[in-house]
């Protein structure tokens, strides 16, 4: 296999947007509720191009990410495995394993995100928290698409043998199950300040 060439960020063609850092910090929501409405392509991989320049040390580059598009047959495949996954771990659960179809069919646009384990256990732990920082980038970048990303980690993440029927391998360890579209909802939220969280050590 030929070695891919690396890039810089020199090389890339930066989105015209007047979306600023700050705004996409402070804008970036969760949504629950999308439109029905196709996710653009192109959308999709610029935010997905932003990913690999999250902090990542000894650059092992552990991000996998499976993109599931609405109508496809990887889709359809994933919704039944979702309902067959909740009915082997309980068969009389119909309603829920009925449930979790319907919402694996439903969402505009998902996104598998997954990390690589290392030899040692320090780095895997550190290969997780750059695909976290990755999937921030992809929904920092999203804010600037109009685009809500959503973390979940409940549901279908639950059931044994997901990467495989995603098309990963079963040693990969799930992230997030990022559901991607345009909100059909206002998601107004509040922190408390940081102030009440920083010490200068002065």
């Amino acid at each position: 296999m030929a070695e891919i060439e690396k890039q810089k960020w020199t090389d890339i063609a930066i989105p015209q947007t007047t979306t600023t850092v700050y705004e996409a910090l402070h804008q970036r929501r969760m949504a629950w509720n999308f439109e029905n409405r196709d996710v653009p392509r192109d959308a999709v991989e610029r935010m997905l191009a932003t990913s690999v320049w999250a902090p990542n040390h000894k650059h092992t580059e552990p991000w996998r990410f499976f993109v599931s598009t609405k109508h496809s047959a990887h889709r359809q495949r994933i919704a039944d495995f979702a309902e067959k996954g909740i009915l082997a771990r309980n068969s009389e659960d119909t309603r829920m394993a009925s449930a979790q179809r319907e919402w694996t069919l439903k969402q505009p646009l998902i996104i598998f995100a997954y990390s690589v384990p290392a030899e040692r256990e320090d780095i895997t732990k550190e290969n997780y928290a750059a695909v976290v920082c990755a999937l921030h980038n992809i929904s920092l970048s999203g804010v600037a698409e109009g685009l809500a990303v959503t973390w979940e980690t409940g549901g279908i993440a639950k059931l044994p043998g997901l990467a495989e029927a995603v098309g990963g391998d079963p040693d990969w360890a799930l992230v997030s199950i990022a559901t991607v579209g345009y909100p059909d909802e206002e998601s107004p939220s509040s922190r408390t300040p940081v102030s009440e969280f920083v010490t200068w050590a002065e």
